[in-house]
């Protein structure tokens, strides 16, 4: 069985420079996880939280992610810390295809994968910091039996029966026996380190994982990275709220269909730029 998964999106991240390019950037990333999962024969999708900020989720990326779990591949979804589960969340909200499963509780629950494997899966259900999901649970079925969590300890993974833990939270991709953090697929801050990305998890007859790291960045095809330290910008969409002529300016370039998300990040780089606290 192949298992492709990812974590930490965080789609409509706040960013300190460039970033309606960037967000657009985790959307394309989060498009070429979905297709890699049809061109690998992946048998499922799996995602181990904050795949979205809560607090900044958009309508328009409620759509967007009904559109892209759309698709002919089963979808897990184990919400975390930042993109809780909860009545105005978006997995509440989205009328989703049937290929997804959302885990709605905090308490580990099952889901068969196929004959002799489970699938154990939980959410975080408000706002706070990450909990160790695993703490306290015990598996209580044969066969092989995995997980799909955000925030817990690796270091619990052992107790519980698992054989395998597919874990999110941490940014920092690790590959260990028994348990997988995939890290962010795509930059999120400078300095990150470590072979980040989609990892394709074949899962063996007798529960062990073996693994290859997909690149799925969106982000690193575009500018900015050489040239973010360059030309430092202010995130647009706070720009464009103020009341100033360089507010004004950043909506019309926003505004302005003729422009696709290079051009139109080199444009207000310059402009404002030029226009400094006008």
């Amino acid at each position: 069985m192949k298992l492709l998964l990812f974590a930490d999106l965080h789609l409509d991240s706040r960013f300190p420079s460039a970033g309606p390019v960037r967000r657009k950037a985790l959307r394309d990333t989060l498009g070429r996880i979905v297709d890699l999962a049809g061109e690998t024969g992946a048998d499922a999708v799996l995602c181990a939280g904050d795949l979205y900020e809560h607090d900044r989720c958009s309508p328009s990326t409620a759509s967007f992610l009904r559109s892209s779990f759309d698709c002919s591949v089963p979808v897990f979804l184990a919400p975390g810390n930042d993109d809780w589960y909860g009545p105005q969340s978006v997995y509440q909200q989205v009328d989703w295809t049937p290929n997804v499963h959302v885990f709605s509780s905090e308490s580990m629950t099952p889901v068969d994968l196929a004959d002799g494997v489970t699938l154990w899966g939980a959410a975080h259900v408000g706002p706070g910091p990450a909990r160790d999901v695993l703490d306290g649970f015990a598996v209580t079925r044969g066969g092989v039996n995995l997980a799909l969590c955000h925030g817990s300890a690796p270091g619990d993974v052992a107790i519980t029966g698992l054989d395998h833990a597919f874990l999110g939270h941490v940014h920092t991709p690790e590959h260990a026996v028994n348990y997988t953090f995939p890290g962010n697929p795509d930059p999120l801050t400078p300095g990150e380190t470590g072979e980040r990305g989609a990892v394709l998890c074949t899962v063996h007859d007798d529960g062990s994982v073996s693994r290859e790291v997909f690149d799925v960045s969106a982000s690193k095809s575009l500018d900015w990275l050489d040239s973010e330290e360059t030309f430092p910008l202010l995130d647009f969409d706070s720009v464009a709220a103020e009341r100033t002529v360089r507010g004004q300016f950043v909506r019309d370039v926003l505004a302005d269909a003729a422009l696709d998300e290079a051009l139109r990040g080199r444009v207000l780089a310059t402009g404002l730029r030029a226009l400094e606290e006008r």
